[in-house]
This record gives C-alpha cells, structure tokens and sequence, in this order.
C-alpha cells in the first residue's frame, strides 16, 4: 500500500524560511559525510593516478609509432613483405660480389663513367664500385641483363648463379602479391578496411534521413566510440557529404546490401560493440515505405554471426516488434510511441517536453542526461553514497540506474546434464508455445531508487551533467 502524500501537497508546501534552511542544512550534513566515507575518499586517489597513467599511455614517441607501422605494414601486406625480402637479398649479394670482384667491377665502373660521377676524387673509389655493383645486381635480378661485365672468379659466378634462380622464386612472388591485390579489390569493389582499428565500433545498416543526426550525437558524446561503419547501398556522393564535419569520428562507408552475411562479416560485426538497424530510404521514392522484413532478416543473420551483438533495430511498424523480439534483438526503438505521451504532457505537465528536449539538444555540448560506467571500487555501495560521489567529484546529478540484464539460456541452466533428445524436445515445445529462451543482454532502467538500494558490476550511472 503507498501511504505517499498526494501530489498537489508535495507540489505547493507551504515552507518557511527556517524550516528551508534546516532541511538545506541537514541534507549538507548528510552530503558532507558520505563525501568524507573511506571508500569515496581512496577513490578519488585511485581515479587521478589512472587518469595519469592514461595520459602517460597516450604519450608515445613519434619514432615508435613509426616503427609500429612499418611493422603493421610488413606482417599485414605480402607485397611489402616480398620486397622487403628481394631488397636484402640484393644488399647482400651486392655486398659479397663488391668484395669478390672489385678489381673488375672497379675497372668496368672507371671505363664506363669516364669521371663523369664519382665519389672519389680522381678514381672511383669503394663506394663508386659498390653501388656500380648494385645496378648490376638488380639488373641480373630482374632478368634484364645487358653482359657488359660478368664475373671472373668461380665463387662469384656461382653467387650468380644464386642470384639468378632466386630472381625466379622472389619475382614470381611479387607478381602474385600484386595481382592477388588487384583481385581482391575488384572483387570486394571497395577499399580494403584495416581490421586494426575495428574493435568495439559502431555499424549502422541502412539509411534515412535519421543517420547524419544520429552522427552529430554520437560526435558530441566524448565517452562513445569514435569508429563507425555504415552500410548501405545510397549513393555514394550523398554518403561523403554526410561523413564530414564531424570532429571525432573515423566514418567507413561500404556500399553493399547489408543483408548478406559476407557484407556484415566484411564490417567486423563480430568485434563491432553495436549493431544498429535503420529502416532503409536507399533507392526508394518519396512516397515509398521502407522494406522492413529486411530489418528482420539483417538481425538474424547478425546473430547468426554472433550471438553476442548488441543489436538496436529502429521500427516504423509496430506489428514488426514481435518478429524482432523472435529474432533476439536486444534493442527495439518505435519513435511514434513517445509522441502520445510528449503531447499529453503539454496538458497535464508543461515544461516536461521542453526538458526532454533540451536534454537532446544539450548532447550537441556533451551535456544532458547520460550513461556512464561506474567504477569497479564502488560496487556494492548504496544508492546515497553513489549519488554523493557524483555529486561531489563532477557536479552530477544522479538520476538512476541503467541494468545489464541477461535472459535465460536453457544450455547454461541444464549444463552437461539431460540428453540432446530432451534438450530439443524441451526447445521445440517452447518454440511452438512461442517462448523465446536467450542468453542476449537488454537494458533495464531503476529511477529514484531508495537511499539503501545497492549496486553491482551491471549498473551504470545515468547522470545529468
């Protein structure tokens, strides 16, 4: 039974001044005591030696990062990984055969050049003779071969010999390194994504008008990925003035029906930390409906690939929710479901809709209502004490609570117990009576809970900065 007061008397008390100032008084105390408890006061130590080490983690030397992409660019790429090989076997080879045959080299090099480029002064000196046998070498190597000089001794023959068999073996590899390239980007028609950098990003399928919106936001908000891949098969000019002016994003665009598994597979879903399904415009008149049953299709062969993707998928029909929830989309966004309720309040309760939306606008400064992660020392405190450290250490105000709920799985409840046969039986009798059973995680939300509700690692802080 809630024995709370009615509205209208919480809403117009009359208050006088000493009991306001008691009650700002009291709650002060309160504030000043729980800012003063052991485990918000050792956080606070905690939090700015982990904002330095990250800072000091972000500030690499320049000649690091080099290294790094020269090491990236050999491991990842077989044609720089080939040359590479063929560039040292020529340094080598021309090193032994400057030793060997000098004395020929050297003479060849003093008829040739006839003192028109040379390192030494009146003589070509070892330097000269060196890079005369280079231009050797790499002429023998590729075959090309004019025999204007070849060598005396037999042990630089036989080098030569070496040097001309492994021309087969390395330049046929190089070939092969270039045409494999040139194939894989005719046949992928786009460029080739470095997998790298895809690690808990964003993948947007489809297209409307909702997208570069949706950009603009996830832009402003400093603690959201900056990776974002979208699929769709939109023009591609209307794409590109769409992915500039934003200040943090990295924007991959991949022009393909993003229904098909080999085209989510080539967007990384698998590492991507959300899969959002847009209703797609592509192609379509003005006074044509999206085709839904492709949203529905996309999130099944999404999970098909991991059943683990966040998938948020946005419905124009509400007759669609169902056929997303069998299809275990974590995420169903209906915009028309809000618009009732906003006008309503109008009524009922005016400045409710201008706050909603000046907390959507404020997102553009990074401000509004937020979600964010709680720290892992604070697991297991109490609702007042987490509001305390929010209040105290950021300015926050603590509205509620965002929950990681994961559904039910029957293979981790039975675990290695019951056989196949009554595990399927079980599950086509829950199919048919139109019970889905899912690992998948969803969000729940707590508002305002009690000062003693405790939380745990599934939480996060929905704040209003």
């Amino acid at each position: 039974m809630n024995n709370d007061p009615p509205l209208d008397q919480i809403q117009e008390p009359e208050v006088s001044t000493s009991e306001l100032d008691e009650v700002i008084g009291a709650n002060k105390d309160l504030f000043d005591k729980l800012n003063k408890i052991p485990e918000i006061e050792a956080l606070g130590t905690v939090l700015e030696e982990d904002e330095e080490s990250t800072k000091e983690g972000d500030e690499t030397h320049p000649l690091l990062d080099i290294v790094h992409k020269i090491k990236s660019l050999y491991t990842e790429n077989d044609l720089v990984r080939y040359a590479a090989w063929a560039m040292v076997m020529i340094l080598i080879s021309t090193t032994a055969l400057t030793i060997l045959e000098y004395d020929m080299f050297n003479s060849n090099l003093a008829e040739d050049v006839d003192g028109s480029f040379i390192f030494g002064k009146t003589e070509p000196n070892w330097l000269d003779t060196f890079f005369h046998t280079f231009w050797w070498s790499v002429v023998t190597f590729t075959t090309v071969g004019y025999g204007d000089v070849s060598p005396i001794t037999h042990l630089g023959k036989f080098l030569t010999i070496i040097i001309m068999l492994l021309n087969f073996g390395v330049v046929t590899l190089l070939g092969g390194a270039v045409a494999s390239v040139l194939v894989a980007e005719r046949l992928k028609g786009d460029d080739t994504l470095d997998e790298s950098k895809f690690n808990d990003h964003l993948v947007i399928a489809g297209w409307n008008a909702t997208v570069p919106s949706i950009l603009k936001l996830i832009d402003a908000n400093e603690d959201s990925t900056d990776v974002v891949i979208l699929v769709n098969v939109t023009d591609r000019d209307i794409i590109q003035r769409a992915m500039t002016g934003y200040e943090r994003l990295d924007i991959t665009h991949i022009s393909e029906n993003f229904t098909h598994e080999s085209v989510l597979r080539k967007a990384f879903l698998e590492k991507a930390g959300t899969f959002m399904i847009l209703p797609d415009n592509s192609g379509l008149l003005p006074h044509e409906e999206p085709d839904e049953d492709k949203t529905v299709l996309t999130c099944l062969t999404a999970k098909s690939i991991s059943e683990s993707c966040n998938v948020v998928a946005h419905v124009l029909d509400v007759e669609n929710v169902s056929h997303l929830q069998r299809a275990n989309a974590n995420e169903i966004v209906i915009p028309d479901e809000h618009v009732p309720h906003l006008l309503a309040k109008h009524v009922t309760d005016p400045g409710v809709p201008q706050f909603f939306d000046d907390l959507i606008l404020k997102e553009e400064d990074d401000k509004g209502l937020q979600e964010v992660k709680i720290p892992r020392t604070l697991n297991g405190q109490t609702h007042n004490k987490i509001s305390a450290f929010y209040k105290f250490k950021y300015g926050w105000l603590l509205v509620g609570y965002a929950i990681r709920k994961a559904g039910f799985s029957l293979d981790e409840q039975m675990g290695e117990s019951g056989s196949p046969l009554i595990r399927n039986m079980i599950k086509e009798q829950l199919d048919g009576a139109g019970i889905n059973l899912t690992s998948d995680e969803h969000v729940v939300v707590e508002i305002n809970p009690p000062d003693d509700y405790k939380i745990d690692e599934k939480h996060s802080a929905l704040v209003l900065r």
